[in-house]
């Protein structure tokens, strides 16, 4: 079952998000921040990670590139950013940073799983 690291603080959109990608048929691990994410990556390398860009213990857009550089650079799992930073800039810079895609907040669950299906393909 492919695994999808979900790095977001705001708990009702984790919960929203999880429920989702878990009905598609994704195994989804959820952490609040980015320093938690970093040690987990260590363990077990995720398929997809999922990052807000807005974390209450360091900022997103550092953690994108600590994971690329910990998980191999540019063999490193896609990263989306998955963020209500939605201006043009905050685009680029996720683009920059390397991150295969961007969903500005609020989406539709259905979308988020488009995109996700984009890169993975659930396994049931």
């Amino acid at each position: 079952m492919a695994y999808i690291l979900l790095i977001e603080d705001h708990q009702a959109n984790a919960d929203l998000m999880k429920r989702a990608l878990e009905t598609a048929g994704f195994q989804v691990k959820h952490t609040l921040y980015g320093l938690a994410a970093a040690s987990m990556v260590r363990k077990e390398r995720p398929d997809l990670i999922l990052i807000d860009f807005d974390l209450p213990d360091i900022d997103g857009r550092k953690v994108v590139a600590l994971l690329r550089n910990r998980l191999g650079g540019q063999r490193a799992p896609p990263i989306i950013a998955v963020t209500a930073r939605v201006s043009g800039m905050e685009m680029q810079i996720a683009e920059g940073l390397g991150c295969a895609a961007f969903i500005g907040k609020p989406f539709l669950p259905d979308e988020l799983v488009k995109v996700v299906n984009g890169f993975l393909r659930p396994v049931r």
